[in-house]
């Protein structure tokens, strides 16, 4: 009972918040002016976005008598929109994912339907996946900003244990040998520096820290798109070169207790050689955990210097569009708003002002940043080197090992071997594959298995 007095109480407040849609037909513009409102869930950027609204309402929004209402909301966003959506409650733009839920339920309009928008869709044309993207032959969101990889490392220990470059600058590693050899070179216990930090206690470590340097090493991660089926013996040399460091001794002592805000902390205090990192680590070592080190930002290692490929990058997507606001508003003006929040020109805004690195190096390429957070231009240059991972095949693996459990369970305990670890998650990926294939008979994966894939650098 006390689920359902919640639900309600949610549905009459949403009912009472947006008396927008209690109407038939086109909203009246109050004193000429359309409201327009987003949802989104994303709070570290409020402070930057909300000054940037608040121009576009005074300029961009006010010649076309447009107001965009923007609004972050706290708690499970998903579940809110979805509400909303059964009360006809949602807000014009919201951020989520699940696509083709919201296609097949007629929840979002396709961005080629309204005005201007085919135009708008070429501009990405050869960035945009299906599942992410795409759905059914119709595109519901576009890319809009990125996360980019990198190996962090402390300047001030490279020059001392004299790893440098012929100008006497830190010499960063570019091949998994290289990693190993400074690690080891790093690593004074006497003085309590050691060479790298592996946070193994961090539920996604193995994926953000590990799997990342895959596409830079093979242009590909553990799913093969060109064959259409996982194969995670890809990660024997990784998976080697942390187990060399592992046996060197020349890493953080205690990993399998050391979650990534440990780690990040550590690194700040210094005495950290290298740690692999996320452009999101910039806000950490800046603002909640400012370091302590004069540190550097270097492109992902790889195993072969003369082969290599785009490094992982990682993409959000910009909102998608209620599809029943288009019978209450004009779709006009909330295309003056879709299009305005996709423009370069926000993107480089918001770039200048830390809040994201855009999708596409090419908007801020030129662009020209006043006092930068440490670390900010240099994990945005590096997605001129990088490109999103390709769709992968759905599969139903749900209460099986995962590549995180047999790493620290049996990979880095010694209790089994790398080699066959792998081989058994090939098998959980395919009997997944199968399982999802024959309770969802009608999935058709054609979608993630691609004619051509060439990232060669």
């Amino acid at each position: 009972m006390k689920k359902i007095a919640k639900v309600m109480g949610l549905a009459l407040c949403l009912a009472l918040a947006a008396g927008t849609f209690s109407g038939c037909g086109k909203e009246k513009a109050q004193d000429g002016m359309t409201t327009v409102t987003m949802w989104t869930a994303d709070g570290g950027s409020k402070a930057v976005m909300v000054e940037l609204v608040n121009e576009f309402n005074k300029t961009i929004g006010k010649e076309n008598n447009v107001i965009l209402d923007y609004e972050v909301k706290e708690g499970n966003l998903k579940e809110q929109i979805e509400l909303a959506l059964t009360t006809n409650q949602a807000p014009d733009l919201f951020i989520s994912d699940g696509i083709d839920k919201y296609s097949e339920n007629g929840n979002i309009a396709a961005i080629e339907d309204l005005p201007g928008g085919s135009e708008l869709v070429k501009r990405y044309e050869g960035h945009l996946n299906y599942f992410t993207h795409t759905y059914k032959d119709k595109t519901y969101c576009l890319p809009f900003s990125t996360n980019t990889y990198g190996l962090i490392y402390n300047k001030e220990m490279f020059k001392a244990a004299g790893i440098v470059d012929e100008k006497g600058e830190a010499k960063p590693p570019e091949t998994f040998d290289e990693l190993r050899a400074d690690a080891k070179k790093l690593t004074d216990k006497s003085k309590k520096q050691f060479g790298i930090i592996l946070p193994l206690k961090w539920g996604s470590w193995v994926y953000q820290e590990l799997s990342c340097n895959l596409m830079s090493s093979y242009g590909r991660s553990y799913y093969n798109p060109t064959k259409g089926e996982y194969d995670y013996t890809i990660l024997q040399k990784p998976i080697e070169m942390i187990m060399d460091i592992k046996a060197d001794q020349s890493f953080y002592p205690g990993a399998e207790n050391i979650d990534n805000d440990t780690a990040r902390a550590r690194f700040a205090e210094g005495g950290i050689g290298m740690k692999f990192a996320v452009s999101w680590d910039v806000g950490v070592l800046n603002d909640q955990f400012p370091a302590k080190c004069d540190w550097g930002v270097a492109p992902l290692p790889v195993e072969d210097v003369n082969n290599k490929y785009l490094q992982h990058s990682g993409t959000s997507t910009g909102p998608y569009i209620n599809k029943k606001s288009l019978e209450i508003k004009d779709p006009e003006k909330i295309m003056v708003v879709y299009k305005w929040y996709h423009s370069d020109e926000l993107l480089r805004e918001l770039y200048k002002k830390g809040a994201y690195i855009p999708w596409n190096y090419d908007i801020i390429k030129d662009a020209k940043i006043e006092n930068p957070k440490k670390g900010w231009t240099e994990f945005a240059a590096l997605n001129e080197i990088s490109t999103p991972v390709p769709p992968t095949i759905k599969a139903d693996t749900s209460g099986q090992d995962t590549l995180a459990t047999i790493f620290n369970n049996e990979i880095w305990t010694g209790k089994s071997s790398a080699g066959d670890c792998l081989k058994r998650l090939n098998k959980i990926a395919a009997d997944g594959v199968k399982r999802y294939k024959e309770v969802n008979p009608e999935y058709d994966n054609s979608y993630a298995i691609l004619d051509k894939w060439e990232i060669k650098r």
